[in-house]
């Protein structure tokens, strides 16, 4: 049986989920599959699937959906973005994932292509998540009450969203995703538990009632903590970063330790779940469960 997504009403223990992508090769489709299965067996309340710049990797994406289904016990989440593309392809977007037996997304504007610009009227005109999150509910009424009982999420942005003016706008916007029909939040990667925590209170204060996902991303290298860091917003730890380069710039186990830390911190702020980046694979984000304790024997044998 597929496993419930958290809401504002689920039980407060601590659960998990996860992120992956589609693959690029082969090879690397056989290892997602291996590596699919172990984290199906951890029991997430979902597994994510993300959505490349302009449908990039559209097909793709809706096939590993496909395999979620079909393969696991774990309930698919579909990533959708609209950057570049319009509201008719959107809706059929939308409609595919739902003729596809997915029901559950998360609701994204994305990041433009590369060497497109935000001042690209492509760009610049594309629909806001808010928007999408309205499109979504569309489709949904569209479609016969048994086939439409899936979920929206949205993205969080406890250091700002980049083109946000102040955290007040981003508790705005939030709310309105909320108000439009969004049941929970998750956040784009940070590297200190006060800035989650802080953001959510604020945010709460402010109305927001559903629950907001802490996203963690347990790195393995040197490159790694720089593009998390780029994504974040914000520097990076100095002593992962140092720990990391004294390693040799690869020691997951750094990666998998700070972020133990970091998810026991937010656990114990009131975070009703955390959400892993697994970068396809299963090893370090079932290490930090374990360390949590949230993670019974794998029946895979990981």
């Amino acid at each position: 049986m597929n496993a419930t997504l958290l809401t504002a009403s689920a039980p407060t223990r601590a659960r998990f989920s996860f992120e992956v992508f589609p693959a690029r090769s082969g090879a690397a489709a056989l290892a997602l599959g291996h590596a699919v299965q172990h984290l199906s067996a951890a029991g997430p309340d979902f597994i994510s699937v993300t959505y490349g710049a302009n449908g990039s990797n559209r097909d793709a994406s809706l096939d590993l959906l496909k395999y979620l289904r079909d393969h696991t016990d774990a309930l698919p989440l579909a990533h959708l973005t609209t950057v570049t593309e319009d509201r008719e392809t959107l809706l059929a977007a939308v409609h595919a994932v739902m003729d596809a037996g997915v029901h559950d997304f998360l609701a994204l504007r994305g990041d433009p292509p590369r060497g497109v610009g935000e001042d690209d009227p492509r760009v610049s005109g594309s629909l806001s998540a808010l928007e999408l999150t309205e499109l979504i509910a569309q489709a949904r009424a569209e479609r016969p009450a048994f086939t439409s009982v899936g979920r929206t999420a949205v993205a969080a942005y406890p250091n700002g969203h980049p083109l946000s003016r102040s955290r007040a706008e981003d508790i705005e916007w939030l709310i309105a995703k909320q108000e439009a029909g969004a049941q929970f939040a998750i956040t784009q990667l940070f590297f200190a538990a006060e800035e989650y925590l802080s953001f959510v209170s604020e945010a709460q204060s402010a109305g927001l009632t559903i629950p907001v996902l802490p996203g963690l991303m347990p790195v393995s290298t040197s490159g790694q903590l720089r593009k998390v860091a780029q994504l974040a917003g914000r520097p990076a730890p100095v002593e992962l970063e140092r720990e990391l380069e004294e390693a040799g710039g690869y020691a997951p186990e750094l990666g998998v330790e700070h972020t133990v830390a970091l998810a026991e911190e937010l656990l114990a702020g009131g975070a009703p779940s955390i959400h892993l980046y697994t970068f396809n694979r299963h090893e370090q984000v079932l290490a930090v469960l374990r360390a949590l304790r949230l993670l019974t024997p794998d029946p895979v044998g990981a």
